[in-house]
């Protein structure tokens, strides 16, 4: 998990209710699922939402989603439960923790690929946060563009 506790250090939150912990990453990453036309916990594990970046996006995002100025440290447990919410919300819970689990080993490997997803995923969260419409954020747009040069 030491790549999970990089994202979230310095700042952890504490113990933050379910409902506002998950408010900014649904405010991501559904109006994303939206513009790709697909409803969330269906997005394909293969081709570009699977892609290992695509992939890292989300867990980027999801450990973004634990940061709070001044919040006391969180455990593992914690903060993989968050992360698993988040490929629950995207992949569907029947492949979520196996995808997470690939994700995290690509992640500890850092594959290039895996690190700029982890870092955008964690930027586009910030920018919604702080009031950025999240349709108009990295994972549709770049989905929509590998769509298009594969077609």
């Amino acid at each position: 998990m030491g790549i999970l506790n990089h994202l979230i250090a310095p700042r952890r939150a504490g113990a933050m209710h379910a409902a506002l912990a998950q408010a900014p990453f649904g405010a991501l990453l559904l109006p994303q699922f939206e513009r790709l036309g697909r409803a969330a916990g269906r997005l394909p594990e293969g081709g570009p939402t699977g892609s290992a970046w695509s992939r890292a996006y989300v867990l980027g995002a999801a450990c973004a989603s634990l940061q709070q100025p001044g919040g006391a440290p969180i455990s593992d447990q914690t903060c993989f439960a968050t992360a698993l919410d988040a490929f629950t919300l995207t992949y569907g819970a029947r492949r979520a923790r196996a995808i997470l689990a690939a994700t995290i080993a690509a992640a500890e490997a850092q594959e290039p690929e895996v690190e700029d997803g982890l870092l955008q995923g964690a930027a586009d969260l910030a920018l919604v946060a702080a009031g950025a419409p999240g349709a108009s954020l990295h994972f549709a747009t770049r989905i929509v563009e590998e769509l298009a040069e594969a077609a």
